[in-house]
C-alpha cells in the first residue's frame, strides 16, 4: 500500500512538473512571437523610411542600375552559350567544307569521266549558319541630376533679376545708363535708395535697396534652380522607367536568341558525325569508280559499262545528291534555326542507313 501511495505521489509530482514545463514553453513561445513581430515591424518601418527618403532622381538611378544589371546578365548568358556553340559550329563547318571540297568534288569528276549524267539541284538555297540576330541595344546612358545646368540657369536668372532692378530704378530716378560703363557711386546710391523704400513713397535706404536686390536675385536663382532640378528629376524618372521596361523586353529577346542557338547546337551536334560518315562512304564509292575506270577504262558511253559498274555509278550519284542537299541546307536564317535543315538531315540519315544495311547484308 505504501508503495502504491508513493507511486501515486510520484505520478502527481511528475504530472505537475510536466504541466509547469509546458506552461513555461508556451510562455517563452508567446514572448518570442511578440519579439519577432516587434522586430519585423521595426524593420518594415525602417525600410519604409528609406523608401520615402529616396528622391525621384535616386529612384531613377536605382532603376537604371537595375536595368544595367538585367541587360548585363542577359548578355552574359547569351555569350556563354554562344562561345560553346561557336566551337561546335567551327568543327561542323570544317568537316562540311572538307566533304564538299574533296570527296564530293572527286565524285563529280569521276562520274564525269564515266559519262554518267549527273544533274545538280538548281533550287538549293545558299548555305547560312549564323548565331544570334541583330537586336536594338537598350540606351542606358548615365543620368545627371541637373544640378550643374540648374546652377548655370540660376546664375543667369540672378543676373537678369539684378539687371531688371537696375533698369527700372534708373528709369524711375532719371538716370541714363551707358552700356559698358559702371555708374558713379552717387548714381548707384540714388537707384538703391529708390529700391530700398523710395518706390513706395517713403524715405529710402540704399543699404536696404542692395539687400532687396540681393535677396530677390537669390530667391529667383533658388527658384529657377529648384525648378530645373525638379524638371530634370521627372525627366530622368521617365527615362529610367522606359529603360527598365526596355531592359525586360531585351531580356526576352536574348532568351529567344539563346533558345535558337541551343536548337542550332543540338542540330549540328548530331549532324557533324553524319558528315564524317558521308565522307567515308563517298571515299569508298570514289575508290570503286577509280577501279572501274582502271579496269574498264574511260568508255565513250555509260551504257557500255558492266551492269555492276553502272549500279555503283547510280549509287554514288544518289549519295552525292543527298550529301549535296544535306551540307548545303541552311542551318539558320537571320539568326533563327531553319527547320528545313532537319528534313535534309533525316533524308541523308535514312539513305546512309540503307546503304550500310545493304553493304553488310
Amino acid at each position: 500500500m505504501e508503495n502504491e501511495s508513493a507511486k501515486t505521489k510520484d505520478a502527481g509530482f511528475y504530472a505537475s512538473a510536466e504541466n509547469k514545463v509546458i506552461e513555461a514553453v508556451e510562455e517563452v513561445k508567446s514572448i518570442t512571437e511578440e519579439v519577432v513581430a516587434e522586430v519585423e515591424e521595426k524593420v518594415e518601418e525602417k525600410v519604409e523610411k528609406v523608401k520615402k527618403a529616396l528622391s525621384k532622381n535616386d529612384e531613377a538611378k536605382a532603376l537604371m542600375k537595375s536595368a544595367e544589371m538585367i541587360v548585363a546578365k542577359a548578355d552574359k548568358d547569351v555569350k556563354d552559350v554562344e562561345e560553346v556553340v561557336a566551337e561546335h559550329v567551327a568543327e561542323f563547318k570544317a568537316k562540311k567544307e572538307a566533304l564538299a571540297d574533296n570527296a564530293m568534288v572527286e565524285s563529280k569528276e569521276l562520274l564525269a569521266k564515266t559519262h554518267y549524267e549527273y544533274s545538280e539541284d538548281d533550287d538549293l538555297e545558299p548555305f547560312e549558319l549564323s548565331l544570334g540576330c541583330t537586336k536594338e541595344k537598350v540606351n542606358l546612358k548615365p543620368i545627371s541630376g541637373g544640378h550643374f545646368s540648374g546652377l548655370i540657369l540660376a546664375l543667369i536668372g540672378m543676373l537678369a533679376t539684378v539687371a531688371t532692378w537696375i533698369f527700372f530704378a534708373a528709369k524711375k530716378t532719371g538716370v541714363e545708363l551707358v552700356p559698358g560703363q559702371v555708374p558713379e557711386q552717387g548714381t548707384l546710391d540714388a537707384m538703391f535708395t529708390w529700391i530700398g523704400g523710395g518706390m513706395t513713397g517713403s524715405v529710402g535706404n540704399p543699404m536696404f535697396g542692395m539687400i532687396t536686390v540681393a535677396l530677390t536675385a537669390l530667391f529667383v536663382g533658388f527658384l529657377i534652380y529648384k525648378m530645373r532640378v525638379a524638371m530634370k528629376e521627372n525627366k530622368n524618372f521617365k527615362i529610367a522607367n522606359q529603360a527598365f521596361e526596355k531592359s525586360h523586353n531585351y531580356v526576352e529577346e536574348q532568351k529567344e536568341s539563346k533558345t535558337e542557338m541551343e536548337r542550332i547546337d543540338e542540330h549540328i551536334i548530331v549532324a557533324t558525325p553524319l558528315i564524317e560518315s558521308y565522307t567515308i562512304i563517298l571515299n569508298e564509292e570514289n575508290a570503286k569508280l577509280k577501279r572501274i575506270l582502271h579496269v574498264e577504262g574511260e568508255l565513250e558511253d555509260m551504257s557500255e559499262y558492266h551492269p555492276n559498274s553502272k549500279h555503283i555509278m547510280e549509287e554514288t550519284a544518289n549519295l552525292l545528291k543527298r550529301a549535296e542537299r544535306f551540307v548545303n541546307a541552311p542551318v539558320s536564317k537571320e539568326g533563327r534555326f531553319n527547320e528545313d535543315s532537319v528534313n535534309a538531315y533525316r533524308e541523308a540519315k535514312a539513305l546512309y542507313s540503307t546503304y550500310i544495311t545493304q553493304a553488310y547484308a
